[in-house]
């Protein structure tokens, strides 16, 4: 069994044609984690400070951007992967040094919800109708 597996089993996303797979769609998810008071002063007081600390999980995640709140020690890492096991191993390393549960959301661009989000509620509502929801 492979170390990873791609999101979804491997399936693919569907457009607004109810049947045309979109392979076109990335995969992107928002990483985001506040670590603990306890955990952010341990973490200050190390040596370096917060930089390697980040570092280190930049490097992990190989992001395509992320942001860092400036009123709480609070990161949202933007990745765009389908490896789970990069996903799970990021979340196990918060937990460890941050003291914290990882949120993982998968998100889409502008660009890439108009093409799944006609398709999606279409098929949605149909399928309410004929459960006479």
């Amino acid at each position: 069994m492979p170390a990873s597996q791609p999101v979804g089993g491997g399936q693919t996303h569907h457009g607004a044609d109810a049947g045309s797979p979109r392979e076109d769609i990335d995969m992107r998810y928002m990483v985001r984690f506040e670590v603990s008071m306890e955990a952010g002063s341990k973490i200050d007081r190390s040596n370096g400070g917060a930089d390697p600390v980040i570092g280190k999980l930049l490097e992990l995640l190989k992001p395509e951007t992320f942001y860092v709140s400036i009123f709480k020690r609070e990161l949202f890492v933007i990745v765009n992967t389908e490896d789970m096991a990069l996903l799970s191993e990021a979340a196990h390393l918060i937990h460890l040094i941050g003291g914290t549960n990882a949120e993982v959301t998968p998100i889409m661009t502008p660009n890439e919800t108009m093409a799944i989000l006609p398709g999606a509620i279409g098929n949605a509502v149909k399928t309410a109708v004929s459960l006479g929801l």
